[in-house]
């Protein structure tokens, strides 16, 4: 391998021209049964055999603008129908989403700003050991489906990121790769997930076997496998909530460019050609996508004191605030019928109401549903050489009552300490109270006795500094 790209035999044809003149049956009836497979609804499928000069693959649908760069370097736009070859680099633009479909009837949807690279697709339904797919996805975001090439051994795939692989134990998972790493969700079975190093490298088929790996279910719920640059361990981490990976990119234009092109293919009856049903992939990819990306900072300040007429009030110890700290309030106002958690610092306490219906001090939500809880005040500082600066932060919060448990994500920023995010979950106490951390980061809170509101303190440590804060959420 190199380069990120497998080296073929000498004799294998390097261009699309050499390729066809090669196989002249195949380049005569290439068109003919990408019309019928259109035409018919169909995939590829069946015992069909393709050799890596021929076609393992053909755009189902295209929005926007997208190229293919093939393997001897030629490079030209996309066009729904094309076929799709062993070393081809799809490439999609700001608005553009492609979906390819495969000889195995397995499927990959590529998504805006994103790069996918073909690098081995054999599919022989008569010796399945032989099977072998390999694809890289080099930036931004691409769904793949499984076809009948792995369902006999699941050993035979594997996805590459410019650092960890993937290799899988189900059918349905989406993938983002940028400069934060590389983050994955699961819609159906399940994924592994390893960084690339040491045995595992980008060359290998199948997951990563390595103690490093972390396996991945769809049954997990809202959960994700994630690798950081410079990590190597992969780990599973809450899902952040947010309005795609193109909002925290600081780019909402490209989400409206997406939708108008969605919306003129729509009127131009283009969707119909997608035999997965493009309607119905489209939302799964976006919703999909939404999990991997926290949203990017919105204009309400949430920096704003701590409302007395609820249950939990940060209060501080001294009489001045903290730099940067606009939510708390002095501690002899949160004390009014307030008792301190064990959510503290050398700075103030989160205070919850008491209750003189539940002198155990035990949480009581009534219900064991799950709730999505709205931030509703923030403040975070970014800390570093002695040194403090105002922070922004977003994020999501939900709280499982019926396992008792919670899972948070935050989008922290700023001037000097760039970007970073937090994610924490686990289990919370009968009174309602809840603490993690790890090398980089903690969280400590509670929740209102009630199970409707709740805050905690944290911490998240990058290089160089550390931002802290806390927050209040309701529901």
């Amino acid at each position: 391998m190199t380069g990120g790209k497998i080296d073929f035999p000498a004799s294998r044809p390097r261009s699309r021209s050499e390729a066809m003149n090669r196989q002249p049956a195949i380049s005569v009836l290439r068109p003919l049964v990408a019309a019928l497979a259109v035409a018919c609804g169909i995939g590829f499928g069946g015992t069909a055999r393709a050799s890596e000069s021929a076609a393992v693959g053909q755009v189902s649908l295209l929005i926007g603008a997208a190229r293919v760069t093939h393997l001897d370097g030629s490079s030209e736009p996309l066009k729904r129908g094309a076929s799709i070859l062993v070393g081809d680099r799809v490439e999609t633009s700001a608005n553009g989403h492609v979906h390819l479909r495969f000889i195995d009837n397995g499927a990959v949807s590529v998504r805006p700003d994103s790069v996918l690279e073909v690098q081995a697709y054999k599919y022989d339904a008569d010796k399945p050991q032989t099977n072998e797919v390999r694809l890289r996805v080099e930036q931004g975001t691409a769904r793949s489906i499984s076809g009948a090439a792995t369902e006999v051994d699941k050993n035979r795939f594997r996805l590459n990121t410019p650092i960890a692989a993937i290799g899988v134990r189900g059918t349905d998972f989406i993938v983002h790769t940028d400069a934060a790493g590389v983050r994955a969700t699961v819609a159906d079975g399940a994924i592994v997930v390893g960084a690339l190093g040491g045995t595992c490298t980008a060359a290998g088929l199948g997951p990563c076997g390595a103690a490093e790996s972390r396996v991945l279910s769809a049954d997990m719920g809202r959960f994700m496998a994630e690798v950081r640059p410079g990590e190597r361990v992969a780990r599973v981490v809450p899902v952040g909530a947010g309005v795609a990976e193109l909002a925290v990119n600081g780019a909402e234009e490209r989400a409206a460019a997406l939708y108008a092109a969605e919306q003129a293919a729509r009127s131009a009856a283009q969707l119909a050609a997608d035999t997965k049903g493009f309607a119905q992939m489209r939302d799964t990819d976006r919703a999909a996508a939404d999990l991997l990306a926290i949203a990017a900072p919105g204009a309400v300040n949430l920096n704003v004191p701590s409302d007395l007429n609820r249950q939990l009030v940060w209060g501080r110890w001294t009489f001045t605030s903290a730099a940067n700290d606009s939510v708390s309030v002095p501690f002899a106002q949160a004390w009014t019928g307030r008792d301190p958690t064990s959510a503290s610092d050398k700075y103030g306490a989160l205070f919850r109401s008491r209750d003189p219906n539940n002198p155990d001090g035990l949480l009581n939500p009534g219900t064991d549903a799950k709730f999505d809880f709205t931030l509703t005040r923030a403040t975070a500082s970014y800390e570093a050489n002695g040194r403090s600066e105002a922070a922004t932060v977003n994020g999501s919060m939900t709280i499982d009552f019926g396992r008792r448990t919670f899972a948070t994500a935050l989008g922290l920023s700023s001037a000097t300490g760039g970007k970073t995010e937090l994610r924490a979950g686990g289990s919370i106490a009968p009174d309602g109270t809840f603490a993690v951390s790890d090398a980089t980061q903690k969280v400590s809170g509670a929740l209102s006795y009630d199970g409707k509101e709740a805050g905690y303190l944290f911490e998240r440590s990058v290089v160089g500094g550390l931002f802290r804060g806390k927050t209040l959420w309701g529901r």
